[in-house]
Order: C-alpha cells, then sequence, then structure tokens
C-alpha cells in the first residue's frame, strides 16, 4: 500500500495540474546498483507489476567498467566511458596531473565529453528537467538543464518524487520533455550488507513504493488529461557478494616511483607519471605477486572491452574476480558485502530495464538489451535528432517502442 501521507502528497500535486499537452514526456528514473533479478523479488511488486504494462528488459548489460558514473553517463550520452569521458568514479589521465572523482564535471566540464539527453533535448528546443542524475548539473556544450539540482544524498526519496510530479504538472507548453530521477539507497544498502541481506531489501521496497507512487500520478495524467509521458526505469549496474577474508591489501602491492596507482576496488590502475619509470619491472612484480588472485590486463582484453585509446584508460591494470575486491588494509573491519565494477561477463553486474507508457509496447519482455541502446530509443521516443557519433542504434530495445 502507498502511505496514506504520500497519497495526500499526490492529491496536493493533483489540484495543480492543468490540460497538458499532447507532447511526449519521458520521467527517466535510475535505481543505483538494482540488479537485473531484484525486479523479481517480493519486494519490488509493484515495480514488476508496472513492468506487466509495459516492456521489460530482463538482463540490461553494462559497459566497462560496470561503475556509477561511467554506467550514468553512458546511459545519458549513447557513447561508451572511452567516449564521454568519465572512466571509472576515480580514475587519472595521462595527459594531466589532476585526478577526476565523482561530480568534477560540475567545477570543470573539461573532464566530460557527449551529448547527454537532456542537453540533446535543450538544445533541440525542449525543457529538460533534472534531479541528482550523476553529472547533469555539469555545463555540456555550456549548456545546462532547464531545471537541476546538486546532488545531496540526504534529500528524502518523497521529496524527489514530489518534484517530479510538480514538473510534470506544469502548464500547457511548460511541462519538460525529459525529467530525471536517481536514487542511490539500494547500491549504498547492498555495498554495506550484501545484495540479498535485509537491509538491501527494505532499500528496495522503499524505492518500489516511490516508484508506484510516480506511476500512479504519471498514469492519472495520461488518462484524465489525454497527456503522453512515459516512464522508463534503469540501473547502471548489478551487485556481487564479496568476501572479506578474500580481499586483497593493496598495502601489498608494488608501488615504484613514476607511477601513480589508483586503486578502483575491482581493479588497480596505474599511471606512468614520469617516462623512465620501469613498466615492465613493474608488470613482473604485479604477475609474481599474483598467486591466482588477479590477472594483469592485455591489450587484448582491453580491446575486447573497447576500453582503450584514451589517457584516462591508464598504462597497467590488474583485475580480480567477486568475491574478491582489492582494499587498503585488506579485510580488517570490513564494513564492505557487496560490489560493482567487474566486467558484464559477470551475471551479476546485469542491470535492468522497464518501460511503460503510451508509445512503448506492453506486456513484452526482451532477454537482453544494452546500456548504449537507451540513448538512440528515447530520442526517438522524443523525436530528437542525435548527434554523430553514438555507438548504437537501438539494438534489442527498438521492440520497446510501439510501431507509427
Amino acid at each position: 500500500m502507498i502511505p496514506r501521507l504520500l497519497i495526500s502528497a499526490l492529491g496536493l500535486a493533483a489540484s495543480l495540474w492543468v490540460v497538458t499537452s499532447t507532447a511526449q514526456t519521458l520521467v527517466l528514473v535510475s535505481i543505483d546498483g538494482f540488479r537485473w533479478d531484484y525486479l523479481d523479488w517480493p519486494e519490488s511488486s509493484r515495480m514488476k507489476q508496472i513492468a506487466a504494462q509495459g516492456t521489460r528488459v530482463v538482463k540490461l548489460r553494462t559497459v566497462y567498467p560496470s561503475k556509477t558514473f561511467p554506467g550514468h553517463l553512458s546511459l545519458a550520452t549513447g557513447l561508451r566511458p572511452t567516449g564521454h569521458g568519465v572512466v571509472d568514479n576515480y580514475f587519472c589521465r595521462t595527459d594531466r596531473p589532476d585526478c577526476y572523482s565523482m561530480g568534477s564535471g560540475r567545477k570543470d566540464p573539461s573532464w566530460l565529453a557527449g551529448t547527454p539527453l537532456w542537453t540533446l533535448v535543450e538544445q533541440q528546443g525542449g525543457r529538460a528537467s533534472t534531479f541528482f542524475w550523476p553529472e547533469s548539473d555539469a555545463a555540456f556544450s555550456d549548456l545546462l538543464p532547464t531545471d537541476y539540482r546538486a546532488f545531496d544524498g540526504r534529500t528524502p526519496h518523497r521529496e524527489r518524487v514530489r518534484q517530479a510530479i510538480e514538473w510534470l504538472a506544469l502548464p500547457d507548453g511548460d511541462r519538460p520533455d525529459l525529467v530525471t530521477l536517481y536514487f542511490s539507497a539500494v547500491d549504498s544498502a547492498s555495498h554495506t550488507y550484501g545484495p540479498e541481506a535485509p537491509q538491501t531489501r527494505e532499500a528496495i521496497a522503499d524505492i518500489d513504493r516511490q516508484v508506484a507512487a510516480l506511476w500512479s500520478a504519471i498514469d492519472d495524467m495520461n488518462r484524465r488529461d489525454d497527456a503522453d509521458i512515459h516512464l522508463m526505469l534503469v540501473s547502471d549496474h548489478g551487485m556481487a557478494e564479496v568476501a572479506p577474508e578474500l580481499f586483497i591489501d593493496t598495502n601489498t602491492l608494488p608501488r615504484p616511483k613514476g607511477f601513480k596507482r589508483v586503486n578502483g576496488s575491482t581493479r588497480v590502475t596505474y599511471y606512468q607519471r614520469d617516462p623512465t619509470a620501469d613498466i615492465e619491472s613493474l608488470a613482473a612484480a604485479l604477475d609474481a605477486q599474483s598467486k591466482g588472485r588477479y590477472r594483469r590486463l592485455s591489450a587484448a582484453d582491453l580491446a575486447e572491452r573497447h576500453f582503450e585509446d584514451h589517457p584516462a584508460v591508464g598504462d597497467l591494470i590488474i583485475e580480480t574476480d567477486p568475491p574478491r575486491v582489492f582494499r587498503r588494509g585488506g579485510g580488517k573491519n570490513a564494513d564492505l558485502r557487496g560490489m560493482h565494477g567487474y566486467p558484464a561477463t559477470v551475471e551479476d553486474m546485469a542491470a535492468f530495464l522497464v518501460a511503460v507508457g503510451p508509445r512503448f509496447e506492453s506486456d513484452q519482455v526482451i532477454a537482453e538489451a544494452h546500456q548504449l541502446d537507451v540513448y538512440p530509443v528515447v530520442a526517438s521516443l522524443l523525436k530528437l535528432t542525435v548527434p554523430d557519433g553514438i555507438v548504437s542504434d537501438g539494438g534489442h530495445l527498438k521492440r520497446a517502442l510501439r510501431g507509427d
């Protein structure tokens, strides 16, 4: 059941509604860390009911690495991480002395490339309203969304939903073409307690209630005012269980002079800062210490994952598999039970997608699609012209769109 207070809030928002136009609108909601199979859990029952009214992608394959900022920017731009420039949540580059951390684009947009959906909307005469989508408060091509919020994780979920409904309730001609929402609670709980822990299930149940309230408001608008509002639920990655007793202590790894070492939890990247630093000796030392716990990625490995030819890739990368992660100090006082960032071949990394609304097919299940398919399909829905260079033509996800 939707809480009475939330129903009252929706009722208050409903009193603001006016007759809306029939221009299409998409509400794009990200549930960070929502693994592909979570939709079949009892805690997701409302979202599963919503999915039955539209199209469900069972497994949404991720870009590499399967991390929050690379995944969200790939969903938003239609580019791989080496295309939009955000190759991890934290990374460096061989062509600049500073390093990127989550949200750096707000102060320094030079980290970012591509044309995210909200910028594409604005460039083509529409209105975009974003709420916490990673880097949506950064100026791409010197342009910001009409409405945006700087990230504040303390903002209650109901406030995010309420704001989205208010945007959708704007008068004819003012309603956004694109609204984005972002929820991180499932990811946070599963990192701390594990992907199948009771706390993770509680976080899923809360998001399930929020999404149900949002869809109820959208459905009312569509039915009563003949609006043309659509909802798409996505996640950036899944989550794998990790075992603290198997963690790899980064303090035990080589750290020779002339290299910058960056721990990405599932992998460690070395950037050669001094051109005279001996990378072959470093590679040999890492190989000798591996003992089956990790592997050094080859050029062929990186090419297969489309992770090459960019100054942020680094000069040497080692990578582990679940249930291991790299962590300073190893597993001592571990408060980490779930992790992502592994290759897409690890099934637990798969994300999910649900698309519902007047122009999406109903009662349809697509076994598999890719994050890069989202951009061209959203652009098609909103009748936007896509920029050159996007990776996908929509792939299997094109089946979600109804024929004209």
